[in-house]
């Protein structure tokens, strides 16, 4: 490596790893802000926050790399620009995209680990943290009395306390409901004072009483007079010194299996993703069949040469029929059922107890069930009106005159209720399908775009840098701001869009980067020539030369007019 590769790299890597852990940072706490308020007053152990802060610092890396990428190379660029170091470098032979070469290549292998963390690191950190998270917020808060108002905390139980001494145990004038019977407000102790303190490794809580009266009333439709006509109890008792246990299991965070969260899609890495968009179509083919085989299968007097089902459609619930008889076959071994599958039920573990079930035809008017493995009928007691009583009939039941037909107009109507409904689940069934695979590419684009990101960010940081010629913390910040600003704006939109299926998951997810991508390569272009763009005196110049030009003109069309003047009569 020669010592002006060495030169640069060392250049960056500087300020690379400082902004990289302060938008870590800047991330991690816009993050934390969202969950603040349900984290913080849990009683919990500091580490369980550490480890939290952790996890989510983790997953903020996808953002953090490019805007750091961006950052870092623009502070880079300007810094050598400031001071002239650039100059030095084009003056002795050597171009600035041999210059750029070295970051680049770093660039390169930083996109390459960029796309390793946002694929295997980053989905397993994301469920320990959404677990973890899960579990501190239904975590209780910590046992927190205050004086002069009652504490729900503690479950059946309402506590007031009076007074609260400095030393946390010495209480003054309780108040405490005891609704574990479930009779509402009728079971009340007062105390004059009393101690509070935790014992059995904080996982007891006991409240000693002293010099109070214990109420107990007789429910609420008792008061006066029992059933009987004996009056109701009321008892009062008093006590110089009483004793109260209470469990803290409550208020321990308990741990979730990571296996609830697991089936999320950021949890899953590209391959287990591609894994689920596969099974999704199976099931999308499987849904759409279901939908022609039974028009067929249930309406007899539809013709079936009618409804055919697709030709294409047909090859590929073959081999998805396939792949379920192995899969049923390896679940179940040979003695799962290899026959066909009637009415375009696919071998599932569901469908295995649905074929055999009675589907009931619930609609007005239908007198019939329907088998569902064997797509026939049979009558039975009809909830429908005579024929003789024409008054509740409709008007075409009505202009049936014989038995016969009002059977088969009913029956026919109940079997095209059936099957409309039956086309509106399998059908909202594959649309909803639809819209689940479309989430699931847009993870596999986000994980791939997010880390080609960082080297467009470096096409755009790098040669603006070298144009502005200003290191620092104060320009390269404010530029790198908005460029990151356009990225991310960019990038919400084309997802909002890719997921509302207005685009398609590619060109939603990955417009941040092309349109991006242009600005880069001007600038590119820009720095080569030595432009100043962000210089007034280059900007002067061009307003000069537009009103030199516009003042050419202006002269020309003069000189023509006096040349082809008309003379005077």
């Amino acid at each position: 490596m020669k010592k002006l590769d060495k030169l640069i790299l060392k250049a960056f890597l500087g300020p690379f790893i400082l902004t990289f852990l302060v938008v870590v940072f800047i991330l991690l706490m816009q993050t934390l802000l969202k969950y603040f308020d349900e984290i913080v007053g849990k009683g919990l152990e500091p580490w369980v926050y550490v480890e939290l802060l952790f996890f989510f610092s983790v997953t903020m890396t996808t953002l953090a790399l490019p805007l750091a990428v961006l950052l870092s190379s623009l502070m880079t660029f300007g810094n050598l620009g400031e001071h002239f170091e650039l100059t030095a470098i084009k003056s002795s032979g050597i171009s600035l995209v041999r210059t750029l070469l070295p970051i680049f290549i770093f660039t390169i292998f930083l996109t390459v680990f960029a796309f390793y963390n946002n694929d295997r690191i980053v989905p397993k950190v994301n469920l320990k943290a959404f677990s973890l998270l899960y579990d501190i917020r239904q975590t209780k808060p910590s046992l927190s009395l205050q004086e002069g108002t009652f504490y729900n905390g503690i479950p059946n139980y309402s506590i007031k306390v009076n007074k609260k001494y400095p030393d946390e145990v010495s209480l003054k004038g309780l108040i405490i409901y005891d609704h574990t019977k479930g009779r509402g407000n009728t079971d009340v102790i007062l105390a004059d004072s009393g101690r509070m303190y935790t014992f059995g490794n904080d996982r007891y809580l006991m409240f000693e009483l002293y010099n109070g009266i214990n109420y107990s009333e007789p429910k609420p439709e008792q008061a006066g007079f029992t059933p009987n006509g004996k009056p109701a109890e009321f008892m009062r008792n008093e006590f110089s010194k009483s004793r109260l246990i209470f469990s803290m299991e409550s208020f321990g965070m308990s741990q979730t299996p990571q296996d609830y969260f697991a089936e999320n899609k950021i949890m899953k890495n590209v391959n287990q993703l591609s894994a689920d968009i596969d099974s999704m179509e199976n099931k999308i083919i499987e849904a759409r069949y279901t939908i022609y085989s039974n028009v067929q299968n249930y309406n007899p007097y539809i013709n079936k040469t009618r409804v055919t089902v697709p030709e294409n459609l047909k090859e590929q619930y073959k081999v998805v029929d396939s792949l379920n008889r192995v899969k049923m076959r390896e679940m179940y071994g040979d003695s799962a059922s290899t026959g066909p599958i009637s009415g375009g039920l696919p071998y599932t573990r569901e469908n295995l107890m649905t074929r055999s079930q009675v589907m009931t035809l619930e609609e007005s008017g239908s007198e019939y069930t329907m088998n569902a493995a064997t797509g026939k009928s049979k009558k039975v007691a009809s909830l429908e009106p005579s024929l003789a009583d024409t008054s509740l009939l409709n008007p075409v039941e009505a202009s049936l005159n014989k038995p016969k037909e009002l059977e088969a107009y009913r029956s026919a109507v109940g079997q095209l209720r059936y099957v409309k409904n039956n086309y509106e689940v399998y059908g909202g069934r594959a649309d909803e399908l639809q819209r689940s695979i479309y989430q699931w590419q847009i993870e596999i684009h986000k994980k791939i775009a997010q880390a080609v990101a960082c080297l467009v960010m470096f096409l755009i940081g790098a040669p603006l840098g070298a144009i502005i010629k200003r290191g620092g913390l104060g320009v390269p910040v404010i530029v790198s701001i908005a460029f990151f600003i356009v990225y991310y704006v960019l990038t919400m939109f084309g997802d909002k869009w890719a997921r509302e299926g207005i685009v398609s998951p590619e060109l939603g997810i990955w417009s941040a980067n092309l349109l991006l991508l242009p600005f880069g390569l001007f600038f590119l272009r820009q720095a080569r020539n030595d432009a100043r763009l962000f210089e007034s005196d280059f900007y002067s110049v061009i307003i000069a030369r537009f009103r030199g030009a516009i003042g050419e003109k202006v002269r020309r069309t003069d000189a023509l007019k006096r040349t082809f003047r008309w003379p005077r009569n």
